[in-house]
């Protein structure tokens, strides 16, 4: 590679010579730029041979009369035009609107507030409250934003009127020089000619002042459109006046001595000593509003936590890299570049022109954005439709993008005018034309995965209003459960839609993707049945509405107080105490205790010839003043419903019923029920059956009452017998359906904690 580089068309040989060729045009141009700038002889030399003979001196006289002639009048009825406008100018300067941050105090403060809790909120590394800190220091700013582009936009019409008064006296002036000149000077000669040339330097001076008044306006700061300090502006324009004065003397000298006779080298090293001065006049403003600059630059960086140090960086170097490319500029031009600043002028001022234009585009369009987001009351922000509310988060997300358009037309609008031609690139047919369809499909994709995303958030937060509105609230929380997830999902597929479509607008094949993407889905769904099947069984039980947190629920053999929901598990606090966590997968059936009605089961088992009648007399009077109650009152649905004789043996008579409650009080009334069927039953001597049985044994013909009591001796006489006891025969239904109520029954509040 090396031997074949150095042979005679090879490409060190190439970059050699090339090398060698720049090389010597720049020497060549160097060497005569040296001689044009150091050649003041040629200077000398003609005004010497101009004023030492009578036709030189008859020239230049006759040629500074006509000119003064021309050009002193309409400088005085320009002047006079000037101070006639100057209280009109003062009227509509009056009617300025003083800047956002003035008239509303509080947007500074609350920006500033919340920078500084975005930095404290960084120095904790907690991700949430640096997301939270972030997003209100991004409102602080939209919301002062906002304001600052509705005033500028505001300013614009009085603005204009007052660039416009600004321009009449410049129109006098051109109407009567023409005037003049058609009258003193006749075309093609020395005097036009001279004439033409400072009338041109000084319109184009006047232009650059008023343009620079315009948008600085240092005398009506309620009319300014580029936000700065009035001692800003002052000191901005000031220096822009003296600049423009230099250099309009300058190049006005050599303009006007060209029809004179002096030579073209003589002519453009008056031009590079005056542009010298010039550059050497922004090098000092540079210089001299370094550290203000600087100061700009860190505040501006400190809102942007993404460009802090990199603002910071530029904030050191700017004022040096800023003075060597203004001094580089000059050298670049004095090294005789073919059209030099002729062409930089023109270029420069249409470019001006494109900067000039990009900056009203910018202020009518941000003040319309910031008219359309801006709200004076926090109440009206809040008293807004769902979409309005959401459409408010993403004004910095628009406002960014809006900029970031003017920012791409203002380019392309100067690489046209610097001859670039980008449009026909990209119109073309070739490279062009396709970065071009496929930067608009991604970008089309985009804002349709951006405007499902919200009108799916939309509908939904909609939906959570009404139902809350409407006192749906287990509805509402329920939909709150799923949110997450269902935000998730969409997120993913709409995710993989828009990136799946950029990377097939850029080249790349996506079926290899799909296809892995695919074989890796099925081999995950394979690993992972079990917790799919929690999740898909968790997802249909929310949205069924099995369990809310704090019902008291049986599922998987377990009963608890539901204490938190995922779309995976659930975890149940116990009547112990005891915390359960089940995974949905070993959920079949979910008893709910907590489901609006619950039943007060009443069963009671009385001897056998009691008074059946009175006991359920009494049990319906029971029933009447529980629900009389104040503290049960609410609490019940309906009076005691008395079913019947439920079971009758030798022993007992079982009576039952039920009294519908709602499902928080169904324990505390059916054992307030309990405890006054003892009293009540007690009082009226009705006796309640008791458990244990009387058994006679019959020994040498006498009966013996044996009132044991125990169970043991009735089984064991029966087994004596070979018969079945009587605890078989007729097993206490009372007993278990206590034993079964018990399990069932959630903790009293003092038992269970909750």
């Amino acid at each position: 590679m090396l031997a074949h580089s150095l042979t005679a068309n090879g490409l060190a040989s190439q970059l050699s010579r090339q090398a060698g060729h720049w090389l010597v045009q720049i020497g060549a141009g160097l060497r005569h730029s040296t001689v044009a700038l150091l050649d003041f002889g040629s200077v000398r030399s003609w005004w010497r041979e101009s004023a030492s003979s009578d036709a030189g001196r008859a020239l230049i006289g006759h040629v500074a009369w006509t000119v003064l002639a021309s050009l002193l009048p309409a400088l005085l009825l320009e002047f006079v035009c000037l101070r006639m406008l100057k209280r009109p100018r003062a009227r509509i300067a009056a009617r300025g609107i003083v800047d956002a941050e003035e008239q509303d105090p509080g947007l500074v403060r609350e920006q500033r507030a919340a920078e500084r809790a975005e930095d404290a909120a960084a120095q904790t590394g907690d991700a949430t409250a640096m997301h939270l800190a972030e997003r209100k220091a991004d409102d602080a700013r939209g919301q002062r934003h906002a304001a600052r582009h509705w005033t500028l936009l505001q300013r614009l019409p009085s603005a204009l009127l007052y660039g416009l008064l600004s321009l009449i006296p410049l129109i006098v002036f051109i109407g009567v020089v023409t005037l003049l000149m058609s009258i003193f000077i006749d075309d093609s000669t020395p005097e036009a000619r001279v004439a033409g040339s400072l009338i041109d330097v000084y319109l184009a001076c006047r232009a650059i002042v008023i343009a620079s008044g315009f948008l600085i306006a240092p005398h009506a700061p309620g009319l300014r459109l580029i936000q700065m300090r009035d001692f800003a502006a002052a000191y901005v324009h000031r220096w822009v006046r003296r600049i423009v004065c230099v250099a309009g003397a300058g190049i006005a000298l050599a303009n006007a001595g060209e029809p004179l006779g002096l030579s073209g080298d003589a002519r453009i090293a008056v031009l590079k000593v005056t542009l010298l001065i010039v550059h050497l006049m922004i090098a000092f403003v540079i210089f001299e509003s370094r550290a203000s600059v600087a100061e700009r630059i860190r505040e501006r960086a400190r809102s942007n936590r993404s460009v802090r140090f990199v603002g910071a960086w530029v904030a050191d170097v700017w004022a040096g890299v800023a003075i060597f490319f203004v001094i580089a500029l000059w050298f670049v031009w004095a090294l005789d570049v073919q059209n030099g600043y002729r062409t930089l002028f023109h270029l420069g001022g249409v470019s001006l022109l494109v900067l000039v234009g990009a900056r009203v585009l910018a202020i009518v369009a941000f003040g319309a954005l910031a008219r359309v987001f801006h709200h004076d009351d926090e109440d009206d922000l809040a008293s807004e439709s769902v979409a309005r509310r959401r459409a408010h988060r993403y004004y910095p997300a628009l406002r960014r993008v809006v900029q970031a358009l003017i920012s791409i037309v203002t380019a392309v609008a100067l690489l046209q005018v610097w001859h670039v031609d980008i449009v026909h690139f990209l119109i073309s047919g070739g490279v062009g034309n396709r970065l071009a369809s496929a930067l608009l499909t991604i970008v089309i994709a985009a804002v349709f995965a951006v405007l499902v995303w919200e009108a799916a958030n939309i509908a939904v937060e909609r939906r959570l209003e009404q139902w809350t509105a409407n006192g749906e609230r287990l509805r509402a929380a329920r939909l709150r459960t799923l949110l997450p997830m269902m935000r998730a999902g969409l997120f993913i597929v709409i995710a993989m839609v828009v990136v799946l479509t950029g990377l097939s607008e850029i080249g790349v094949n996506t079926a290899p993707l799909l296809a892995s993407a695919s074989i890796f889905g099925v081999a995950l769904g394979f690993g992972s049945q079990k917790l799919v099947q929690d999740l898909i069984t968790g997802i249909f039980l929310l949205m069924e509405n099995a369990m809310q947190v704090g019902d008291w629920v049986t599922l998987a053999g377990v009963s608890g107080t539901v204490e938190y929901l995922s779309i995976r598990t659930v975890r149940l606090r116990g009547g112990d105490g005891s915390l359960y966590t089940v995974p949905f997968s070993s959920v079949s059936t979910v008893n709910n205790t907590n489901r609006g009605i619950g039943n007060a089961a009443v069963r009671v088992s009385i001897a056998l010839g009691q008074d059946v009648d009175l006991a359920i007399s009494t049990l319906k009077e029971i029933g009447s003043a529980l629900r009389g109650e104040e503290a049960f009152r609410d609490g019940i649905l309906s009076d005691f419903s008395f079913w019947g004789v439920d079971a009758v043996d030798g022993s007992t008579v079982t009576l039952a019923g039920q009294i519908q409650c709602l499902d928080s009080t169904r324990w505390p009334v059916q054992r307030e029920f309990n405890r006054r069927i003892l009293n009540e039953f007690t009082a009226r001597g009705i006796e309640i059956a008791n458990p244990q049985r009387n058994f006679v044994i019959v020994n040498g013909g006498n009966a013996e009452g044996n009132h044991e009591g125990v169970q043991d001796a009735d089984v064991a006489g029966a087994d004596q017998r070979g018969e079945p006891s009587k605890a078989a025969q007729h097993p206490t239904s009372e007993a278990a359906g206590s034993a079964n109520v018990a399990s069932n029954a959630p903790p009293s509040r003092t038992q269970s904690g909750t």
